[in-house]
């Protein structure tokens, strides 16, 4: 390991402290860092090298995503467009945060443990979506979802799996999810909520207009194909909760598993679970009878 990236997000607070703990840690390993290029302005004064994010991506070793969900996935789809699996180290410097597992307060304790070598990158599965027409494709860590871009009017959908038709039906949109986005949108959409370590392709409704019509898990070989039936204007589909392209009747979206995995540094200090029921709030009291 010879260079450290750092990406992060220039609106948090408590970033110019993040990158202050990154940039001494870095030191203290004899690593290069490389810094995302509008974060200079928060070194105060620390002296790093600025880059365009790509670049930040395709020549590092380990990146630091300084931020939340949303940064730590940026800098996951930007590690992806370069063709390598460099593990992501995220630090939370917002309020939720189910990916960033380190808070900026527990930033500098942490690092002062962690070796540049002992660091412990998880997979995580990643979906490669492709759209007929437009040419859009893309891969995602959360899902990839397609809503109705102007209003909260019905699409109808038809799906297969594999080349089988397995429903018709008509919701509001659909959302295509990997075990890590199922704690995501799909969440509120009504979807299950899956470990990162099981392997599958979630797919969620978003507001059927049939109760029979509900969330289901495939296996992660699956090839899931949503083509758009109709619907009362263009549709949007997004992924990672970015605008990937425009999608109209007849349009189709294939989803099936990437080449790639995301590697997401996991610290041992909070487990899944813990992150879970603190984020969920799952730590009710059971009344006793």
């Amino acid at each position: 390991m010879k260079t450290v990236g750092i990406i992060g997000n220039p609106r948090k607070g408590g970033l110019g402290a993040a990158m202050d703990a990154v940039l001494d840690w870095c030191g203290a390993q004899g690593l290069t860092a490389l810094v995302q290029e509008d974060l200079v302005a928060a070194l105060r004064g620390r002296a790093a090298e600025g880059a365009p994010v790509d670049r930040v991506a395709a020549e590092s070793d380990l990146v630091f995503a300084l931020g939340g969900d949303g940064t730590l996935l940026a800098a996951v789809r930007a590690i992806a467009r370069t063709g390598r699996e460099v593990p992501v180290f995220g630090v939370n410097l917002g309020s939720l945060g189910f990916l960033t597992q380190v808070g900026a307060d527990e930033l500098p304790a942490v690092l002062a443990d962690a070796r540049a070598g002992a660091l412990v990158a998880r997979p995580r599965m990643m979906l490669a979506g492709a759209v007929e027409r437009t040419g859009g494709s893309a891969v995602a860590l959360n899902d990839f979802v397609v809503r109705n871009g102007a209003a909260s009017r019905m699409l109808s959908f038809e799906a297969r799996v594999d080349g089988d038709l397995i429903t018709r039906f008509a919701a509001d949109g659909i959302i295509l999810s990997t075990p890590t986005g199922s704690t995501a949108y799909a969440l509120s959409a009504g979807g299950p909520v899956v470990m990162p370590g099981v392997e599958a392709i979630v797919v969620t409704p978003i507001c059927p207009h049939s109760l029979s019509i509900r969330a289901c898990v495939l296996p992660p070989t699956a090839s899931v194909e949503v083509r758009m039936l109709s619907s009362d204007g263009e549709a949007v589909v997004s992924v990672d909760g970015d605008r990937l392209c425009g999608m109209e009747t007849g349009d189709a979206i294939v989803v099936r598993r990437a080449e790639r995995s995301a590697r997401l540094i996991e610290i041992g200090r909070h487990s899944y679970y813990e992150i879970l029921g603190r984020k969920l709030r799952w730590s009710g009291r059971v009344v006793e009878r």
